[in-house]
């Protein structure tokens, strides 16, 4: 019955990775590419402009029914 976890292991380690993922090693031979900050605030604009409207009807909707619901004596 211990068959099974022994060999899930070994399948396991066969197909996983070799090696660690070289983390923070930077290319030596291509410059880094330069940040453009008027494309960045630019997209900036454009998704504030979708997020603040869209999470305004996301979180206020209820604040929106209470009121609905009191003006026409609902309960």
């Amino acid at each position: 019955m211990n068959a099974t976890p022994r060999l899930l292991g070994k399948i396991l380690k066969a197909v996983g990775p070799k090696e660690p993922h070289p983390y923070f090693i930077y290319p030596k031979t291509a410059a880094a590419y330069p940040i453009n900050p008027a494309f960045l605030s630019q997209r900036l604009g454009r998704t504030a402009g979708a997020y603040v409207p869209f999470m305004g009807v996301v979180f206020l909707w209820p604040f929106a029914a209470q009121y609905i619901t009191t003006q026409t004596g609902g309960p």
